[in-house]
């Protein structure tokens, strides 16, 4: 049985009207889809962490007619740019469009049997309908879900159009994101966000260790250029004291 709850006006704000909600339907297969949304998620909050004008989440609901807050939809990963992170987490339980003053600008969607279906219709016209940039889908089960395993659409005079899908001799896919200067990438076990420029994972985590590396090549490289010239300094020295000595047992 469905049961519903009332959420009275009791932002800060005080500008959002009572809104009845009723609670959502819990989504049996929802563990399929949680180790691409956790690492997704994970490396983009790691690639925004340092921008309080940018809001990653990885749950929650966009909540999109301030009249019935049944109006809502739950993207598996979003972000939204030009806004203010602290305001939405300390004042906002989900993302409230007209608070926030704007839509998300990207979504993922990760597939899995009770969604998908939903991904690919409802939810695909809904974005593009509230004027979310670019939409992705993921499907793990390389396309049986989807119809293809990776996919992503940009926003052009309000209708979505796809962006290419580049597939490798080995079957790899990857596409990329102009909104977020990333490429998507599945090699048929493992799903990745890439820099694409050098081709590696984007996590912060692995740009400091490269740091910290090369910090570490720099120091050592310049402690044998020293080294080297210390030792040369050496060998001048000892050749001169060479020659003067013979000059002295002339």
């Amino acid at each position: 049985m469905t049961t519903t709850r009332t959420i009275t006006n009791a932002f800060i704000t005080r500008t959002l009207p009572d809104i009845f909600y009723e609670d959502p339907e819990r989504i049996e297969d929802d563990m399929e889809q949680w180790p691409a949304v956790f690492r997704l998620s994970g490396m983009l909050f790691e690639r925004y962490e340092d921008r309080p004008d940018v809001f990653v989440s990885g749950g929650g609901f966009i909540m999109y007619n301030r009249e019935n807050g049944n109006q809502r939809v739950a993207p598996d990963c979003y972000i939204a740019f030009d806004v203010d992170e602290r305001a939405i987490l300390e004042n906002l339980p989900n993302f409230w469009i007209w608070e926030t003053g704007k839509a998300p600008d990207f979504v993922m969607e990760v597939a899995s049997p009770s969604t998908a279906s939903n991904d690919l219709g409802h939810k695909r016209d809904l974005y593009e309908r509230l004027g979310i940039a670019e939409y992705w889908r993921f499907d793990a089960t390389g396309g049986e879900l989807y119809g293809q395993p990776l996919a992503g659409e940009r926003l052009v005079e309000d209708e979505y159009l796809p962006y290419p899908l580049h597939i490798g001799d080995d079957g790899s896919v990857r596409a990329y994101s102009e909104l977020l200067d990333v490429e998507f990438y599945w090699d048929g076990k493992e799903f990745d966000v890439l820099d694409p420029v050098t081709g590696r994972t984007i996590e912060k985590r692995e740009v400091e260790r490269e740091a910290r590396f090369a910090e570490r090549e720099a120091r050592l490289a310049e402690r044998e250029a020293r080294l080297a010239a210390e030792a040369r300094e050496r060998a001048l020295l000892e050749e001169v004291e060479r020659l003067r000595q013979q000059q002295a047992g002339r």
